[in-house]
């Protein structure tokens, strides 16, 4: 059995693995024949004498297909194209995959010996029959495997996915088979339409932009590093549930969500520069709009408590308030950041106690995970802006509650984003 190469990786770079996505596949003709041609290596490694069967040739090829995305997918990653990938090697884990777990480790094994891929085989510490620690394989392509993707002419484009992988995704469901609501069936079209439409978009960020991203992730006291594989340059968009149907509903999978805002704003769109919008303070509107009330104050600055961080510290603390689930509600245990954007002689208690009252007409949605719920609302409010654009042949990128349009569009933004909501709620948002 060949083994694989375990020098010279430090911790750093084995940790900062992206997760084998069994989904992946190499797509488009170049990427078929890319898959095909290092197909026909592997098999003449093997050097079978009697093939295989077309069923099991064409399973066999489809989890080839699926590593290769994975390692290819680590190689175009702009943020750090040295990723390893870190695939496990259970079959529990593909369940209702079309994955051949023998399939992926004889590939694996071959791969290594014609000197496409490195990486660290994993393991399981088991004592008394408990597992008491554990580590995927990594991988990842080496200098050879990279020289042919640039010989076959494959780019980030033939990275896609299979037609097994929905965009429509219901995490962690509070029962089993929940039936899937006729209006979350109807967002599936606009995903569709919207994800076909990004894909043909020029979506570009300058060089030296991304050189800040880079510099960000490499520096081991960044801790938003690992949010910042944008690098990957996706533009298939998913909706993500968790708990019910009525819960989350957000948009993911568009690269540009994860990008530092600041240099998000350096984008161009088919060569134009870019302007992005958001709603002001949207929960607490959507809240208030429950109870009939249109906000028109500042709901994070509270009367007599003054100070630089005060607005600061209200929305971190209203977001904590509508994201958990405690019937103690008021009762948050405040944090060391929490103590420093605090004004001299004010209690954290005290603070929020005042906050609560100042917010009383939507205080009964505090401490009950509200937030979710938000999600869902912010999530279809999303949905509807950007179909309205492309009604008008505008292309918009989404970022939870704010939109990126070309700089020429930015009026039929703010119109779609103040129809769609008036429609919602019946009054004008604000809009920043």
């Amino acid at each position: 059995m060949v083994q694989f190469l375990n020098a010279d990786f430090s911790g750093c770079e084995l940790e900062r693995s992206i997760p084998f996505d069994g989904l992946r596949m190499m797509s488009g003709e170049r990427g078929e024949h890319f898959v095909s041609d290092i197909g026909q290596r592997l098999l003449a490694l093997e050097g079978r004498r009697r093939g295989r069967r077309k069923t099991d040739l064409e399973r066999w090829l489809h989890s080839l297909s699926a590593l290769l995305a994975n390692v290819a997918l680590g190689i175009f990653n702009r943020v750090d194209s040295s990723r390893f990938v870190a695939i496990s090697l259970n079959r529990n884990d593909y369940s209702g995959h079309w994955i051949s777990v023998t399939a992926l480790r004889s590939q694996l094994e071959q791969l290594v010996e014609l000197g496409l891929i490195e990486g660290q085989r994993g393991y399981r510490d088991i004592k008394d029959g408990e597992v008491r620690h554990s580590r995927r394989t990594r991988i990842r392509a080496t200098k050879s495997l990279r020289s042919l993707l640039v010989e076959a002419g494959v780019s980030r484009k033939e990275v896609g996915w299979s037609e097994r992988r929905d965009i429509i995704i219901l995490r962690e469901p509070d029962v089993p088979d929940l039936t899937e609501p006729d209006d979350v069936k109807a967002s599936r079209s606009v995903l569709t339409k919207v994800s076909s439409e990004l894909s043909r978009a020029e979506i570009l960020l300058p060089d030296e932009a991304w050189e800040r991203v880079n510099e960000r992730y490499r520096s081991a006291g960044d801790p938003e590093a690992d949010r910042l594989v944008s690098g990957e340059e996706s533009t298939t968009l998913y909706r993500i549930f968790k708990g019910g149907w009525d819960r989350g509903g957000r948009l993911y999978g568009g690269w540009w969500i994860n990008l530092p805002k600041a240099e998000r704003l350096l984008l161009t769109l088919h060569g134009s520069p870019i302007v992005e919008r958001d709603f002001a303070r949207l929960h607490p509107t959507l809240l208030y709009a429950r109870v009939g009330i249109e906000l028109n104050f500042d709901i994070y600055s509270v009367p007599g408590i003054e100070g630089p961080f005060v607005r600061e510290l209200g929305k971190r603390t209203f977001n904590r308030l509508i994201n958990r689930s405690n019937a103690r509600r008021p009762n948050l245990t405040p944090t060391p950041t929490d103590h420093a954007q605090l004004p001299p002689g004010v209690s954290f208690r005290a603070y929020v106690s005042a906050l609560v009252e100042r917010l009383a007409p939507i205080a009964q949605w505090f401490g009950t995970g509200e937030g979710l719920r938000l999600q869902r609302e912010d999530s279809d409010l999303a949905l509807g802006i950007v179909d309205r654009l492309l009604t008008k042949g505008i292309v918009a990128l989404p970022i939870h509650d704010s939109f990126i349009v070309a700089q020429q569009n930015e009026a039929s933004l703010i119109e779609a984003m103040q129809s769609e909501f008036r429609a919602r709620y019946g009054f004008t948002p604000a809009i920043r």
